[in-house]
């Protein structure tokens, strides 16, 4: 007994106890823990009777013996409510199916934009963030002092993968990388592609699905693996392991055998490449070079840790790799060795030189996400409007919840929670957008291989939902409020209107009309420009000219005589560089004044094969030795910035050179529109070697000899990539993304109209409503259509003229700037783009107005008079 009064159960859980036990048990399970409690006390002592009791209260917690709080009545209510709500929310859209499809398809639409800019965001920031080791891969990186202070490189030295296994012991696997743009042959073709010369382990390290083949392929020196897109384009429907193909590195060739196809990579992949290969065979790896050249050649080097592996721990290996690189190679020291995480390279791009990861395309991005952006804006204002008339219809069911108890936070989240179901039927519709219609057209458009990917991309999952919050919150919020702040006695007595002078509703509406004829302005210039350029003088004659490359010197004239042979070519010449090619730049002295101009070096003959444009003067004359060797012909625009009027009295000094100016071409197009046409020289040179041949066909056969000049080209060049065009064909590439820029503006263009059109449809309608007795009296008095219609208009050219305003002084120098940063010539915005942008709008306003007009003139009055 002195035992029992002198010790008790431990308190907490004793507490415990009370707190989970039911009542009507606690008293029998307390008391039983008590005398258990006192009787392992007194025959096994403190300690032991203690720890008994302890468990003798964990052994009770059981569902049956569990408190029933009233939260979860609370919680049953509280479900049985949502679902009553989503069941109301699913009855409305039914009843009013019209005015819900619009709401559900204009945030669609937003939604779908917004996955486009989202997936084309993504496979530049979340690059490799699929692989299931990320966590445990980093890059090696070293840092160095730089010209403006220290330098931090992704590329590393060669040798260093000598040293991982014996520096970094928590190191399980490693590979170094090199990128090579190399030749590929096969079947007499020739292809540049991007080859990634990688260790084998590489492929234990870096996960990736495999369409044929097996991973462990690159184990065999001899075998190469493919990505789908290179398989496809290579073998067709022909099964691809097995097949042969070389490689062209540094001028050696390789002949290898694909022993595997990668899965499509969805643009999701860390690193670019086209096919990958075991770097023992690339030919710096072969050849011995001497201690230091080794470490001068830096390689991508990658390692994957043990899992649970401490990173600061490895310090001493690094300090030693710097060490043994310093001694090595003191003219380059190393100030330290570090490991950059895999999940940190793009982020960490920008600070890191030679790096794997080296263009962001931070423009396109803001781009797209300023798209996105707009329509997104432009999709929740018309919602807003379109929610706003939708509630109108409810007035009755508020005032009589309201009269019953429910409080206006209640109506609130009543209004979310249904606002929550349309905008998940948006979210899934515009999945839809975006997968079947938005990304194959983008897609076309950027050549990208975007896909949305639910089954292994979790970030989808996680946008989609922010996505849904996002809508839910933004386009419903206001009017939840708006139409939850309406008293029960004005709505029950019939005299709450709802926005009929609403001033927010013809902000947003003016704002979108504003945003819609920027969109229309910068589509017609896009449109307008494209037309022009498409239509613009080159300066030149590109029709039936070919242009060969030519790989190496002792190739140029066998290429040369060959290609001068076919039946269809006129008329041969070289040149150093190529009109529609990047033209080197030089500096020229003119009165002791420097000049940046461009400097075309290329056989007396070119000009006339190019049918260049003579203004004044005259073109080389090959027989003349003085016009190869003391003469250049100029174009107009290196007159206009010298200042000079032909012909010139005084030298221009090129190269400590000087040369006489015999002669003035007309302005010609080196480069694509986006860039002006700069001051130009041609200089004919007496070199036998250049590194192109133009050659001028008969009319109409420069396509149909394609063929045959491609197979002499490959005859006198077995191991050489031809990338021969023709001279028509050197635009394709500029006009193709400029098409596509103007097809994402004509695009966003098109949307704004009609989210603007829905909007405005949606306060047109909700106006009627609200003034639809007004009207009928107005008719029964005979008050005719013109009355009618402009006492619905006047209010809507208001806005058209507010926004017309606005939205031309922002078009002016917006789109004005845009241009002018895009194109070097362009249409400009002019009367044209502006009234046109203007012109649709009020076309969009007239037409939804009028439809709303012509109900008036086909109603009874008697029957709405009578219903009001």
């Amino acid at each position: 007994m002195d035992s029992k009064l002198k010790h008790f159960p431990p308190k907490w859980p004793d507490r415990f106890l009370e707190f989970y036990c039911i009542p009507s048990r606690l008293e029998q399970i307390q008391g039983d823990a008590y005398e258990l409690f006192y009787m392992n006390l007194e025959e096994k002592g403190l300690a032991f009777a203690r720890f008994r009791f302890f468990i003798h209260v964990l052994s009770f917690f059981r569902w049956s013996n569990i408190k029933r709080s009233k939260s979860s009545y609370h919680t049953y209510n509280q479900g049985a409510m949502l679902k009553n709500y989503f069941k109301i929310g699913w009855r409305n859209l039914i009843k009013q199916k019209g005015t819900s499809f619009i709401s559900v398809f204009g945030l669609a639409c937003a939604v779908g934009c917004c996955m486009v800019a989202y997936l084309f965001i993504a496979q530049i920031w979340f690059k490799g963030m699929h692989q299931p080791n990320k966590d445990e891969i980093y890059q090696l990186t070293y840092t160095a002092e730089g010209e403006n202070g220290i330098v931090t490189y992704g590329a590393i030295g060669r040798p260093i993968a000598e040293l991982i296994p014996e520096k970094l012991s928590q190191v399980k696997s490693h590979s170094q990388v090199s990128v090579d743009f190399s030749i590929l042959i096969q079947n007499n073709e020739s292809y540049n592609q991007r080859s990634m010369f990688v260790d084998p382990a590489f492929m234990e390290m870096f996960v990736y699905r495999m369409d044929y083949g097996y991973p462990g392929a690159l184990v065999e020196p001899d075998q190469v693996i493919l990505t789908h897109e290179l398989s496809e384009k290579l073998f067709t429907d022909t099964h691809p392991i097995g097949q042969e193909l070389s490689l062209v590195v540094n001028g050696e060739e390789k002949l290898y055998t694909v022993g595997g196809v990668l899965a499509d990579l969805h643009d999701m992949d860390m690193f670019n490449f086209d096919l990958l290969v075991n770097i023992e065979t690339h030919p710096n790896s072969i050849v011995d070079l001497p201690l230091k050249d080794a470490w001068n050649s830096e390689l991508w080097t990658f390692v994957q840790v043990e899992d649970g592996a401490d990173i600061f721990q490895m310090r001493t290996g690094f300090a030693e790799m710097t060490s043994i690189q310093n001694k090595i190679n003191p003219e380059k020291p190393y100030k330290s060795v570090q490991l950059e995480a895999f999940t940190d390279l793009v982020r960490n791009s920008e600070q890191i030189e030679r790096g794997v990861v080296g263009f962001l395309a931070i423009a396109p991005q803001i781009l797209l996400a300023a798209i996105a952006t707009f329509i997104l804006i432009l999709a929740v204002f018309n919602y807003i409007n379109i929610s706003v008339l939708m509630a109108s219809k409810r007035l009755k069911e508020i005032g009589v919840r309201k009269v019953i108890g429910s409080r206006r936070s209640q109506l609130v989240f009543q209004f979310l929670t249904e606002n929550l179901l349309v905008c998940f039927f948006a979210i899934f519709l515009g999945c839809l957008l975006a997968g079947f219609i938005f990304l194959p057209g983008f897609n076309e458009i950027a050549s990208k291989n975007l896909k949305i990917d639910l089954f292994r991309d979790s970030y989808v999952w996680m946008f989609l939902g922010a996505m849904l919050l996002f809508i839910t919150i933004v386009s419903g919020l206001y009017p939840a409020i708006y139409v939850s702040s309406f008293k029960p006695i004005n709505i029950l007595k019939g005299n709450q209107k709802i926005g009929s002078k609403s001033i927010l509703t013809s902000v947003l509406l003016t704002f979108q009309f504003t945003l819609a004829i920027i969109s229309i302005v910068a589509g017609v210039a896009f449109v307008q420009t494209n037309y022009i350029n498409s239509n613009r003088d080159w300066g030149y004659d590109s029709a039936d000219k070919i242009i060969v490359n030519v790989p190496n010197s002792d190739d140029y004239l066998p290429l040369k005589n060959k290609l001068s042979a076919l039946a269809s070519v006129n008329e041969i010449s070289g040149s150093q560089d190529y009109v529609g090619n990047w033209i080197r730049e030089e500096e020229l002295v003119f009165h002791e004044e420097k000049y940046e101009i461009s400097l075309l070096n290329a056989e007396s003959t070119y000009p006339e094969v190019l049918d260049l444009k003579l203004k004044e003067g005259r073109l080389f004359n090959p027989a003349l030795i003085s016009d190869t060797q003391e003469s250049v012909v100029v174009n107009q625009a290196f007159l206009d910035k010298l200042g000079l009027t032909f012909p010139l009295s005084e030298k221009i000094i090129l190269d400590s050179t000087s040369y006489n100016v015999v002669g003035v071409v007309e302005d010609f197009h080196t480069i694509f529109f986006q860039s002006a046409i700069d001051p130009m020289v041609i200089r004919a040179s007496p070199d036998t070697t250049f590194n192109y041949l133009t050659l001028k066909m008969s009319a109409g056969t420069a396509e149909s000899t394609m063929e045959s000049v491609k197979k002499i080209w490959h005859e006198t060049v077995p191991r050489g990539l031809f990338e021969g065009k023709l001279q028509s064909e050197v635009f394709d590439r500029e006009f193709t993304d400029v098409q596509g820029v103007r097809n994402i503006i004509l695009f966003s263009a098109i949307l704004a109209v009609i989210l603007a059109g829905l909007g405005l449809f949606g306060l047109v309608s909700l106006n009627m409503n609200s003034h639809i007795k007004d009207y009928c009296v107005r008719k029964v008095f005979g008050a005719n259509l013109g009355d009618l219609s402009m006492k619905l208009l006047k209010r809507y050219l208001i806005i058209w003229g507010i926004a017309s305003v606005v939205g031309g002084a922002f078009s002016l120098v917006i789109i004005s700037n845009f241009l002018d940063s895009f194109f070097a010539f362009h249409s400009g915005v002019g009367l044209l783009p502006l009234g046109l942008g203007l012109l649709i709008l009020l076309l969009v306003i007239a037409g939804t107005v009028g439809s709303q007009i012509w109900k008036i003139v086909w109603a009874n009055p008697a029957t709405i008079l009578k219903a009001e």
